[in-house]
């Protein structure tokens, strides 16, 4: 039986040598499982031919219902998705990396966690995750931080792994976050969550397989870490100054 309805978000930089082979991928899995979906792709100011790729690839299959909004400077991931949730038009929203380290077969089991939740987040720490390889060590060390750093600053102990690129929503719960969303890269995942818990929605915990990924790495240990610890700052001060207090409406 096919579920209703689904856009995809898919935030991307640099990612011309694997788009084309990512939305080939979707495209087969949602046209199989959905009566109605769209993929919407957010180039967050790629130096590289990911637009080119991604034009390419729409003009030889025009049925494939594809968006493509290019942001002309880069702005970081959680603004590149941000941009994406708020273009979408369907009733359940997920956001997946663009080398689907975790496969968008994944969205089955989420689809039916959302039916008694208001979002679904995957967790490789959760247990009954699998990996083809070991988790490199700086993604470890990062994770784990990040952890921390999130129990001492915004008092989030319900959520080990903030950061995993698959994440899905009801629309109305989406609706109701992005809009307020101020982190423009990598914590952008934790204000989600903040603000998740402090609307008092239903946030579910899914474990996922985490497939080998071959490419080189964009994340920046020390410049990323930095820029994370003052994301969650900043999260908190946007708190006490009441930023979230539409949340309370």
């Amino acid at each position: 039986m096919l579920k209703p309805e689904i856009s995809v978000i898919v935030p991307c930089y640099k990612e011309a040598d694997v788009i084309q082979t990512t939305l080939l991928v979707l495209y087969r899995y949602l046209k199989q499982h959905f009566e109605r979906f769209e993929i919407i792709v957010v180039i967050d100011g790629s130096p590289d031919t990911t637009e080119e790729k991604v034009r390419e690839f729409g003009n030889a299959q025009p049925e494939i219902p594809l968006v493509l909004i290019c942001l002309k400077q880069n702005h970081g991931k959680g603004f590149a998705v941000k941009q994406g949730v708020l273009a979408s038009k369907y009733e359940s929203v997920l956001f997946i990396d663009a080398d689907l380290t975790i496969p968008i077969e994944e969205v089955s089991a989420f689809f039916s966690a959302l039916d008694a939740s208001d979002i679904v987040i995957a967790s490789r720490l959760a247990s009954g995750s699998k990996f083809e390889e070991p988790t490199k060590w700086y993604r470890t060390l990062l994770a784990r931080s990040f952890y921390i750093l999130q129990i001492l600053i915004l008092g989030n102990f319900e959520f080990s792994d903030t950061q995993c690129g698959f994440k899905l929503f009801r629309r109305t719960a989406a609706l109701r976050i992005f809009p307020l969303l101020t982190v423009s890269r990598f914590a952008f995942d934790a204000e989600i969550l903040f603000l998740a818990r402090k609307d008092n929605m239903r946030v579910s915990v899914l474990p996922v397989h985490i497939k080998k990924d071959l490419r080189a790495t964009n994340v920046k240990p020390f410049q990323d870490s930095l820029n994370m610890f003052f994301s969650l700052l900043k999260i908190r001060m946007n708190d006490f100054s009441g930023k979230y207090d539409i949340l309370n409406t």
